[in-house]
């Protein structure tokens, strides 16, 4: 058996691994360096992320295939089935730790019970689950199903926890009837390895997710713009803890270049080729229709809003030098509640990994972190 073990004086750095060629910043010129996604080149990525030293990978998810001029552009696509891609991460790694995103919404509990421990088996003890309830009425429309309303996807998602928490602790078989799921039996070994519970996060900040997470999560996945943002946040969550320790783990893009200024100048380059209409599918997307994405952008303007939602400024922002991108992380920690960070990078490959393993021995060497091979854990 092995235990999670997240030490509160760490910061948990994970690596936001691509869920489509492009992630946050839809850079048509992204798009066109980062390397194509296929099994060679994305097991090549995650052997270079765990060479490095990331404690951990986060695989995204979704299952509407319907933003066409995004997937033309190479934006948000391909995207391998996360739990499935985790598979093959684990087969070529040995100390990284993957955490795939398992919808509520569209499975049963007896999937996620029985998926999840063959991961967590299969990796001795690496995987974690990105719990999300879903937002897209396409998605439901994919699964026949109706769309649920927002606050009742989450009571769901409480019940859908406790059902595959009972199928990974009880040997005997289980007798649920509930509101939403029936669950009667036991599933086929192997059973998970960490305990009391592999590790489980979350996305959702509204007030419905965010009590979602303090009573079932060990963290709490977030956009962030500045350190006040994530405090913030902090507030709200530690509000709805009763005794249990759950950290905020902000979304970032990063990148790192050894000169002064070079990162900053890369972004600006990547910036002059957003693709606005990937841009504008994916906001309708994302904020649940085109309708409402049309709101925003009747506010902000379309270009200024294409801008916001396309080049990743509706999170941290990591862009400087090894040095200025590993204080900004101390800082980070220093000053709010975050126990980890999601770290992106527009440029995907293992030299930017490379590059960030920089930051990471920097890190190290203020005692903030230790990295997974030395060690019996992952986060």
């Amino acid at each position: 058996m092995k235990e999670i073990n997240t030490d509160p004086d760490a910061l948990s750095i994970s690596y936001f691994f691509p869920a489509g060629q492009t992630n946050h910043v839809w850079s048509d010129e992204a798009s066109r360096r980062t390397p194509r996604m296929n099994r060679r080149n994305l097991l090549a990525l995650a052997q270079a992320a765990e060479d490095v030293g990331f404690d951990s990978m986060f695989i995204a998810d979704n299952w509407s295939g319907h933003q066409r001029a995004a997937e033309r552009g190479g934006h948000q696509a391909p995207a391998f089935h996360a739990p499935m891609l985790a598979m093959g991460i684990f087969a070529v790694t040995d100390h990284i730790g993957v955490i795939t995103t398992l919808h509520t919404t569209h499975h049963h509990p007896a999937h996620v019970a029985r998926m999840g421990a063959a991961l967590d088996a299969f990796s001795g003890g690496r995987w974690g689950w990105n719990a999300v309830t879903g937002h897209a009425e396409a998605e439901a429309a994919l699964f026949g199903e109706p769309f649920v309303e927002h606050d009742e996807r989450y009571a769901m998602a409480t019940e859908f926890v406790q059902v595959v928490q009972a199928l990974w602790r009880e040997d005997e078989p289980i007798d649920h009837i509930g509101k939403f799921y029936r669950s009667q039996g036991r599933v086929k070994a192997p059973r998970v390895v960490q305990q009391p519970r592999p590790l489980i996060v979350s996305a959702g900040a509204s007030t419905a997710g965010t009590a979602f997470a303090a009573e079932w999560c060990d963290a709490l996945v977030t956009l962030a713009r500045t350190e006040a943002d994530v405090r913030s946040l902090d507030e709200r969550l530690q509000a709805q803890l009763r005794g249990r320790r759950v950290t905020s783990w902000p979304f970032a893009i990063c990148i790192v270049r050894d000169g002064e200024g070079e990162a900053e100048e890369e972004y600006r380059h990547l910036l002059r080729s957003l693709n606005a209409d990937a841009a504008w599918e994916i906001a309708g997307d994302i904020l649940g229709s085109i309708e409402t994405a049309q709101a925003m952008f009747d506010r902000l303007g379309r270009e200024e809003a294409v801008r916001a939602i396309g080049s990743g400024n509706a999170m941290l922002q990591l862009i400087g030098t090894p040095g200025q991108v590993a204080e900004q992380l101390m800082s980070l920690k220093r000053n709010t509640g975050a126990g980890g960070v999601l770290i992106n990078f527009p440029l995907w490959s293992p030299r930017e990994l490379r590059n960030f393993g920089v930051v990471l021995g920097k890190l190290e060497e203020a005692g903030m972190r230790t990295p997974p091979a030395s060690r019996d854990y992952s986060w």
